[in-house]
């Protein structure tokens, strides 16, 4: 039996006990987000793990939503820096409510929070824009790895036309994921739109009184890791699209459950816009009333577009979706792609010429719509004018573009045109390797001192010349030799002349002439000569073998690549030793280099095919091989030695 005395004593210990315990809990704070509790098998290969993530859309009415977002990462290293900053944005549509952050040490405790003076408040697009877009942004400037940070934010929608995505593995640099969820809450008499992609099983669907509740999770997702030519992020990880059934947005209702009735809303919101000017009007007559040929309407109307209007980005409210109507463009000179293609369409029609308003997701390294769910998957506007089996695209945002024809940023995807019946799934233009090509003949003098001078003439056509179309359209003369002489693969040289011609057509071609000197470009060692035939077109990339490789292989942009040089050498030198012609072919391409001796003169000519197509994992290695071989190939030499 222990005394009272110890029983008094004991028990006062122990109160002291849990008195310092509960001052220190106070004073320190609870652990949040410990980086020792992240499994190893979500930190390997991971640059950042989200630790907790949940999306709430409340759909209250066609015309009202509210979105709640609550993250946090686990930022392990500077690769993943990006993803500890706060970015949102709002507009008249959308009001961004309350926003709260922390941040934490690698052992959970709490640093910082986030105070409403420390969020900065920007213009999303800057001046010479007219957009009411605006984002809150806040960065915690804290870089002692690992760190996490927790956001939590409010949203309030002006109308559901646009609903949020899930995307609980944000990238392909590294994300890990601990634990994603998403809910949506909606009246049990209003349809939810939605669409699981790799989403493994269906939501969990419950009734709670007038509502009724949709839950997807994810957990324990691991890091994946970039592959060269992989597809599209969104066909690798879970993904959750959401849509209305019916809407309403300042005023304007509408329904989604079909494309042809988002084209009907399109046409609702369109209607009445395409109204021209009288004196617009007679000069459109004045332009088209002599010409008989449809084709050559749309080119001279398309050309006049061009030379009197600009490109200004106009999002205000509904003109996020709504055009400028045509008497405004024609007076004020200006418009986005919208009310540049509303006025498009609008000039066409009054000469005579049927064209469509179309809705397009817009640059090269976005996905292709799904068109098995109507929904607003679109960044940008176009035309479509229809030519009995054929079709002519035009570009009313580019002002040196010819008629007919769409860049990258356009082609080989699906689009909706809009006619008066409403929207259908249409699919652009697609170019090909031999609409892509690119050919170069050279004329080059080595002297003996190894130094080069060469005289190149080429050809770029399509996609092909787009970069050098920029270039040209875009920059001064001063600009584009800067350009020039960082562009090529030569230790040294200089461009002492250029030029370019544009043949502005369907296919669009740039002719170019250039002028090119390269000290040093052969090696002079004692009697021998060692040149490299290939001067221009050289690969240098390495590739490594991967037999791990988990994604298919996407090639997107086919081309035809051929440089025929002639170069000749200084006399009294004689072939030591030279390649052998090389000729490879897989299924990703074809690869020819042939070499022709002709005293002190070298004919080479190099052939690059290169395909377009997906191709399966297990062929990487094929891949991996090609390229290695053409690069060991591109840099071939060739040794000459002088006579005695």
């Amino acid at each position: 039996m222990y005394s009272k005395k110890y029983k008094k004593m004991t028990k006062y210990i122990l109160s002291c006990l849990v008195f310092a315990m509960a001052f220190t809990a106070a004073f320190c704070g609870d652990t949040k987000y410990p980086v020792s509790t992240i499994a190893d098998s979500l930190k390997k290969g991971a640059n950042a793990v989200k630790r907790y993530e949940e999306m709430v859309v409340e759909i209250k009415s066609p015309s009202s939503a509210k979105i709640s977002t609550r993250y946090a990462y686990t930022i392990l290293n500077e690769e993943a820096v990006e993803y500890c900053e706060f970015d949102d944005y709002y507009d008249k549509l959308q009001d961004l409510g309350s926003i709260s952050g922390t941040l934490y040490d690698a052992t959970g405790k709490e640093l910082k929070s986030v105070k409403k003076k420390d969020l900065q408040d920007l213009s999303l697009y800057g001046s010479g824009l007219m957009d009411d877009t605006r984002a809150k942004k806040h960065d915690f400037y804290y870089r002692t790895y690992p760190f996490t940070v927790e956001y939590e934010d409010e949203k309030n929608l002006n109308g559901i036309f646009n609903l949020p995505s899930w995307n609980p593995q944000p990238a392909d640099d590294g994300i890990a994921v601990e634990y994603s969820k998403l809910v949506v809450i909606a009246p049990k008499d209003y349809v939810v739109r939605f669409k699981n992609i790799n989403y493994n099983g269906t939501p969990v669907v419950t009734e709670s009184g007038s509502k009724r509740v949709y839950t997807w999770e994810v957990k324990n997702v691991k890091a994946i890791q970039k592959e060269v030519y992989s597809p599209a992020l969104r066909n690798i990880v879970t993904t959750v699209l959401l849509a209305p059934s019916e809407f309403e947005i300042e005023g304007y209702k509408g329904k989604m459950t079909s494309w042809l009735e988002f084209g009907q809303f399109i046409n609702t919101l369109n209607a009445g816009r395409d109204v021209l000017p009288e004196n617009i009007k007679q000069l459109v007559h004045s332009l088209t009333d002599n010409i008989s040929s449809d084709r050559e309407k749309v080119a001279v109307l398309y050309d006049y577009l061009q030379k009197n209007s600009r490109y200004i980005s106009i999002q205000l409210g509904i003109g996020s979706w709504q055009p400028f109507d045509a008497q405004f463009v024609s007076a004020k000179k200006y418009g986005d792609c919208k009310a540049l293609s509303n006025y498009m369409v609008a000039l066409l029609k009054e000469g005579g010429i049927k064209a469509n308003y179309v809705l397009i997701r817009a640059l090269s390294n976005v996905r292709n719509m799904d068109v098995d769910f109507p929904s607003n998957q679109f960044n940008h506007a176009t035309v479509c004018v229809p030519m009995g089996n054929d079709s002519i695209w035009l570009e009313c945002t580019n002002q040196t573009v010819a008629e007919g024809y769409l860049g990258y940023h356009t082609d080989n995807r699906n689009a909706l045109l809009i006619d008066a019946a409403g929207g259908h799934v249409v699919f652009t233009k697609k170019y090909s390797a031999e609409d892509n090509f690119q050919t170069r003949t050279i004329d080059a003098i080595i002297d003996k001192e190894g130094n080069l001078t060469a005289t190149i003439a080429g050809t770029y056509a399509c996609q092909s010349q787009d970069a050098l179309s920029n270039l040209i359209n875009n920059h001064s003369k001063k600009e584009q030799l800067e350009q020039l002489k960082t562009k090529f693969n030569l230790a040294s040289y200089d461009v002492s002349s250029f030029e370019y011609t544009e043949v502005k057509q369907e296919k669009p071609l740039i002719k170019e002439k250039l002028t090119l000197q390269s000290s040093g470009y052969a090696t002079v060692s004692g009697k021998r000569l060692f040149v490299t035939p290939n001067i221009l077109a050289r690969y240098v990339n390495s590739w490594k073998k991967d037999t791990a490789r988990k994604y298919d292989i996407v090639v997107k942009y086919p081309f035809k690549d051929v440089d025929s040089i002639v170069l000749f050498i200084p006399e009294g030198y004689v072939i030591e030793s030279a390649p052998k012609d090389k000729s490879l072919s897989t299924q990703f391409g074809t690869y020819e280099a042939r070499y022709i001796f002709e005293g002190n003169k070298l004919i080479y000519i190099r052939k690059f095919h290169c395909k377009d197509g997906t191709f399966p994992a297990g062929d990487y290695n094929v891949l991996a091989d090609f390229y290695n071989d053409i690069s060991k190939a591109d840099r071939s030499r060739i040794v000459f030695v002088k006579k005695e």
